[in-house]
């Protein structure tokens, strides 16, 4: 009985093991850029995969599938069934996602062209699926910047306002010129993670890019006056109070570290914190060299 009783001990403990270790989908693994946003989005019905297991986050995202997604995060529209008032000349009735494109277009989310067309297998672009997020999540006029948000998004564009908002919530990805590349096609992994982001923000979550510092400055003075120590668990940041504790976790694995600000910086687009390197070390490889995290305040000096 003894023997048995270890047996099934065993086995439940490794069905537990596995169902911690399992993955939603076969591609989307920890250190994938997507880990995080795919599998949030995927435990709360937001999004799903393909039939043989695959999210496929690098594959273009059409317009349809683009629609739905946002529809199904953003919570706020019961679908309705299409009308020839509600209605598209490309759209039939019974396309599976026909309610969404009818329910967006009686909102206001999208438009068609001049023709009276959605283009429902179009690929769809930064600036378009900007667009659409705004609509379906806020109710603000797209009124032009006096200064244009990111390097290549013209302050006259009729896309600058939803750049701002983007800039504003922190869910676009940077690069070091400062650059999103508006008329790019998205993937379907990217679409999730700025619907992830804007979700995560509005409960105080912060985003960008993490590098780490350490060997080359150790003992060194720090802008808060201490003594800069490769192996303590602090950052820099641009703004944040000397004293501050922030929890910083590597989207692409989920591992989160708590580090104080005790330092300045640092200063490329995009960049938001700079980790020693034995706390960036506690959320990646430093073969890694640059990140992508989400931080959150635990606690601010008094």
């Amino acid at each position: 009985m003894k023997k048995l009783a270890l047996a099934l001990t065993l086995i439940l403990l490794s069905a537990q093991f596995f169902a911690l270790t399992a993955f939603a989908f076969s591609d989307i693994v920890e250190n994938s850029r997507y880990y995080l946003p795919v599998t949030e989005l995927e435990n709360e019905g937001i999004i799903k995969g393909y039939d043989n297991g695959t999210f496929a986050p690098k594959e273009k995202i059409n317009r349809a599938e683009a629609l739905k997604m946002i529809m199904e995060a953003s919570g706020k529209l019961e679908t309705k069934p299409c009308t020839e008032e509600n209605s598209f000349n490309d759209i039939s009735e019974n396309s599976w996602f026909a309610d969404y494109v009818c329910t967006a277009k009686k909102h206001g989310i999208v438009n068609g062209n001049k023709n009276g067309d959605f283009r429902p297998w179009e690929n769809v672009n930064l600036a378009e699926a900007l667009k659409i997020i705004v609509n379906s999540f806020e109710e603000i006029a797209n009124d032009p910047t006096d200064e244009g948000p990111f390097a290549d998004v013209p302050m006259d564009s009729w896309f600058s306002g939803y750049f701002l908002y983007a800039k504003e919530h922190e869910i676009l990805d940077i690069n070091i010129e400062n650059n999103v590349f508006p008329s790019a096609e998205i993937s379907r992994g990217y679409l999730a993670e700025i619907i992830y982001k804007l979700r995560k923000h509005w409960n105080q979550y912060y985003f960008g890019k993490a590098t780490f510092y350490g060997a080359a400055v150790h003992g060194n003075g720090t802008a808060s006056g201490k003594i800069f120590d490769m192996y303590a668990m602090t950052a820099a940041h641009k703004t944040l109070p000397f004293g501050t504790i922030v929890e910083v976790t590597n989207i692409a694995n989920g591992k989160s570290v708590q580090v104080e600000i005790t330092d300045r910086g640092p200063f490329g687009y995009g960049r938001e914190l700079d980790l020693t390197s034995s706390a960036f070390e506690q959320i990646a490889s430093l073969g890694t060299g640059v990140i992508n995290v989400q931080y959150k305040i635990i606690s601010s000096p008094q």
